[in-house]
């Protein structure tokens, strides 16, 4: 019985199950992958991770078992094992990782040609090869978008006629706070690290409620990691004074992913003639980092980020008569912390759901010095409206239930969404005021037959400072054929006054502004109907479409000029715009590209579009690859007609204003070296040499120094780029 007993135990203890996990994707190694198992004839469970070569041993004890694999970027797989033996088990990419799967206002992640939306793209490759290193280099090529630039607020845009307040800008869908003169600036929202850029052209107001009446830009940053250990370090340099570094690190553990980068942009300023001292373009010097990290609980992928950013910028003063041996410097320091937690589970029968944690603070510091030439000494000016503190904090909580059945006759989504900010400073008039948003929203994703996908949509909320209106939205997708798609929609938009608008009380001795608690909130319409065909042949493709955009906005809130140079914020009564698109995307063997063109139609007329102003913008993005060398060329052009603007002034009258038309082309070469271990860039940004245009009437804003130029660029540019790549599998 013994020796029964013995070798019933030698074989026991041999009974093994080899395990290897790869990716279904590619069929890659996935090393330290956590594996659960549970011995059935027993009951005992255990559990360990993969080694280096993506394999684990399981001693079954002659028992079946069941595995569960929770491995962060892939699905959740289950499966039983009936008896010894070596498995290869593959899994799926969970759709979301994916660098083309879209995520903006949508159930669960999907492909933008499956969208219900039209969501605009922009990868990662597409960002290195305009060289962007932040939103505004991003979108200077970005049909529909315009830029202007205040030298001291920094950059702004509009999208589709309509100001950049009615943008919202999202980082892993969580808002970006901190605007100035109603506008986020762009060139604080660096693009290292980052996956891709999502943009929905349109209101999206019931998601996402108020600053969404034009559209939403969602910023998504890097998680995909299959690898041990990733390194990317890169340099850029321009022949216009800037000097960027930055630092991206991804480690895979066998508890989830880290991501940790971190950079320090450099510009020492530019100025198209010769000033003594003074720069049109203002020196300043950024640091930035990000620590993120990813892992896998149960059911629940958790997204856990942080990120900090601190700005210095530098208005140097031109000389004091009579004997110019001092001046006036001002700096204007900005930080920003955003942090938060994002939570996402996809659970049984095809139910998903997202939560949502972020605390944001912005703040921003300006002071005043008389600089001596003489013995370099400089002293704060005593005047205390010539120093200024401004710091605003903002908590999210949002989450959302969502059922999300492909093929299924009806999905749904049922969420809330409350958003809280607080400002203070002497700008406010130094007290801490509030403004929260307490919103709930639901949308029904209604598939009549496989062809027709209807998603109507409703959102309630309460506002601590206005009375808010129930927000109906409505898109319609109708695809015809495989290769034709037809979409429609109306969208009811809202967006409050914000605590600038209302409460800003901003006079020294170069300004005059003040808000206007009587404001009332702005409300608008919007219509869309666009049509895409994709012909494709073989490895080529082209892909045609046209699209309209209508636009209505009643009680739209600007800062209309009083008199002299006196501001404050004032509801104009109408503003409408109609914008029309086409665009032909196409791969043709090494070439890839995008050629537009779009006009908008903008009117402040009670009924129809009388008086009418209209701008149109053509653009044409090229991309040619050398398959065998690597050696990509890019070029990105835009033609910028005239544009018009309104404002108002003491009377309430109207009037427009206008900057005058302008092309921006860019040049981009980028070569891989020794397995692709190393990438040079180098290129020409503003080949046409632009740096203003005219402008008449108030555009420039408050910042905006010479009257009647716009400043625009810093003439024609050189860059060079250079990026290492480091790997461990």
């Amino acid at each position: 019985m013994l020796v029964l007993a013995f070798f019933l135990f030698i074989v026991s203890a041999n009974a093994q199950i080899r395990i290897k996990l790869i990716s279904e994707e590619d069929s890659s190694l996935l090393t330290y992958a956590p594996i659960k198992w549970t011995i059935l004839n027993t009951g005992k469970s255990l559990h360990t991770v993969t080694n280096e070569k993506g394999e684990i041993v399981i001693n079954n004890e002659r028992s079946k078992i069941s595995i569960l694999i929770t491995y962060l970027g892939f699905e959740i797989t289950k499966d039983t094992i009936h008896q010894d033996g070596y498995y290869t088990i593959k899994l799926k990419v969970d759709l979301k990782y994916l660098p083309e799967a879209v995520v903006t206002d949508q159930y669960a992640a999907t492909s933008p040609e499956k969208s219900i939306n039209k969501v605009i793209v922009i990868d990662e490759k597409k960002i290195k090869s305009m060289a962007a290193n932040n939103l505004n280099d991003l979108l200077t090529n970005q049909l529909n978008v315009k830029l202007a630039q205040d030298n001291l607020l920094g950059s702004n845009m509009t999208l589709m006629g309509i100001s950049g307040q009615n943008v919202k800008i999202l980082i892993d869908g969580v808002p970006v706070i901190g605007r100035q003169n109603g506008n986020i600036d762009l060139s604080q929202i660096n693009l290292n690290d980052i996956e891709r850029i999502e943009i929905i052209e349109g209101p999206l107001s019931v998601a996402y409620g108020t600053n969404a009446l034009a559209g939403a830009i969602n910023i998504i940053t890097k998680k995909k990691q299959l690898n041990k250990v990733t390194i990317n370090a890169t340099t850029y340099n321009e022949s216009a004074g800037r000097f960027n570094n930055t630092i991206n690190i991804g480690l895979r553990k066998s508890n989830g992913v880290y991501h940790i980068s971190g950079g320090r942009n450099y510009f020492d300023g530019w100025s198209s003639k010769d000033y003594i001292r003074f720069q049109e373009w203002k020196p300043k010097e950024q640091y930035f980092g990000r620590v993120q990290y990813l892992r896998k609980i149960g059911l629940f992928d958790l997204n856990i980020k942080t990120d900090f950013f601190n700005e210095k910028l530098i208005n140097k003063g031109t000389p004091r008569l009579p004997y110019m041996e001092t001046a006036f410097d001002e700096n204007y320091k900005t930080r920003r912390w955003d942090n938060s937690i994002t939570a996402t589970s996809k659970l049984p029968h095809n139910r998903y759901l997202n939560l949502v944690a972020a605390y944001n603070v912005y703040h921003r510091t300006k002071n005043r010095y008389l600089f001596n030439r003489v013995t370099l000494n400089k002293q704060l000016v005593p005047e205390s409206d010539e120093q200024d503190t401004s710091k605003f904090t903002a908590i999210v909580l949002r989450g959302t239930f969502t059922k999300s059945l492909m093929n299924a006759r009806l999905n749904y989504q049922i969420g809330y969404d409350i958003n809280s900010e607080t400002g203070n400073g002497k700008k406010l008039n130094n007290k801490e005021i509030t403004i929260s948003d307490y919103a709930s929203f639901l949308s029904l994703e209604i598939s009549p037959n496989i062809n027709w996908q209807l998603k109507p949509g409703i959102r309630i909320s309460y506002n601590t400072s206005y009375k808010t209106i129930p927000l109906p939205s409505l898109n319609i997708k109708w695809a015809v054929k495989k290769s034709l798609t037809i979409r429609g929609s109306y969208a009811r938009g809202y967006r409050a006054p914000d605590l600038k608008e209302l409460y800003l009380f901003f006079v020294d001795v170069n300004h005059n502004i003040i808000g206007n608690q009587n404001l009332r909130p702005e409300q608008s319409h919007n219509l869309q109907a666009s049509v895409v065909k994709k012909i494709i042949k073989k490895s080529n493709w082209i892909q045609p479409e046209l699209s309209l955009f209508y636009n209505t906005i009643t009680d739209r809130i600007v800062l209309a000029n009083l008199q002299g140079a006196s501001y404050t914020y004032s509801n104009l009564d109408i503003f409408k715009a109609l914008t029309t698109n086409a665009n032909l995307g196409y791969k043709l063997k090494s070439f890839t590209g995008n050629l537009g063109a779009s006009n908008t139609i903008i009117s402040s007329a009670t009924k129809g579009f009388e008086n009418p102003f209209s701008s149109f913008e053509i653009t044409n993005n090229t991309a040619y690859t050398h398959k065998k060398s690597g050696l990509n060329a890019s070029i990105f052009i835009k033609v910028n007609s005239q544009a018009i603007n309104f404002v108002k002034n003491e009377l309430g009258e109207l009037s427009k204003s206008s900057i005058a038309g302008y092309t921006w082309a860019d040049l981009t070469l980028t070569k891989p070296f020794f397995n692709e271990k190393w990438v040079i860039g180098l290129g020409v940004k503003n080949i046409l040499n632009v740096t203003s245009v005219t402008s008449n009437g108030n555009t420039g804003g408050t910042h905006s120094g010479n009257g009647n130029a716009l400043q625009l660029g810093m003439g024609r540019i050189y860059f060079l780029k250079l990026d290492y790549n480091f790997v461990k599998k």
